[in-house]
């Protein structure tokens, strides 16, 4: 939970389905509310709207890799 006691919000960000969804599962059964991205375009495009408190992000992603999403994530917020 955040400061203001509202759940923590965390972008998971990785192209494997399994990965994301065991540790979505572990994120949530702590109160922490889950988004995802399954790579570095839908990350980029859910940073756009709301930016969550927290990115999880796979380095190695096929088209955008995680260093670029992370280059532009610095650039804008």
């Amino acid at each position: 939970m955040c400061a203001d006691s509202t759940p923590l919000r965390v972008l998971l960000v990785d192209d494997e389905a399994d990965f994301r969804r065991a540790a979505r599962t572990v994120l949530e059964r702590r109160g922490i509310t889950v988004l995802e991205a399954a790579n570095g375009e839908e990350a980029i495009e859910r940073l756009r709207h709301r930016p969550p408190d927290l990115v999880l992000l796979d380095l190695k992603m096929p088209g955008r890799g995680g260093l670029e999403v992370l280059e532009e994530l610095r650039a804008s917020h």
